[in-house]
C-alpha cells in the first residue's frame, strides 16, 4: 500500500459549466407541460388586463367626444344669439319688452284680465308692504 501525500498548491476550483452541458439537461414531459401552461396562463391574464385598459380609454375618449360636441353646439347657439342681437329689430324688441320703451306716437294698452282673451292669468302681485319686525 502506497501512501500518497496531499498535493501542494491551489485547491481544486469548480470549473464553470459549459454551454454544451446546459443543453444536456433532461426535462420531463410533465414539467415541460406545466411550464407551457403557466406561460399561457400569464399571457392570458396580461392580455385581459390590457383589454380592460383599452376599454377604459375608449370610454374616456367617447365621453370627451360627447363633451366636445355639446360645447360646439353651445358655441353655435351663442354665435346665433350674438348675430341676432346685432340687428335693430332685436334691440327695439328688447327695449319694448324688458324696459317698456315706446316709439314716439305709440300707445300702450295694458290688459287687466288676460283670461278674457284666453291668455293665462297673472299671479296676484304683492301689493301689501312687508311686515315690520
Amino acid at each position: 500500500m502506497q501512501f500518497q501525500e496531499p498535493r501542494q498548491g491551489p485547491p481544486n476550483k469548480r470549473r464553470p459549466r459549459s454551454l454544451r452541458s446546459l443543453f444536456n439537461l433532461r426535462i420531463t414531459w410533465y414539467s415541460l407541460l406545466i411550464l407551457c401552461c403557466a406561460i399561457l396562463l400569464m399571457g392570458w391574464i396580461l392580455a385581459r388586463g390590457y383589454d380592460e385598459g383599452i376599454q377604459n380609454l375608449r370610454k374616456a375618449v367617447d365621453q370627451a367626444d360627447d363633451l366636445v360636441f355639446e360645447k360646439e353646439r353651445e358655441i353655435l347657439r351663442l354665435q346665433e344669439q350674438v348675430r341676432l342681437a346685432a340687428t335693430d329689430q332685436f334691440i327695439a324688441n328688447e327695449a319694448r319688452t324688458k324696459y317698456g320703451y315706446l316709439f314716439p306716437g305709440e300707445i300702450r294698452f295694458v290688459v287687466v284680465n288676460p283670461e278674457v282673451l284666453g291668455l293665462p292669468s297673472r299671479p296676484p302681485e304683492a301689493t301689501q308692504p312687508p311686515p315690520n319686525p
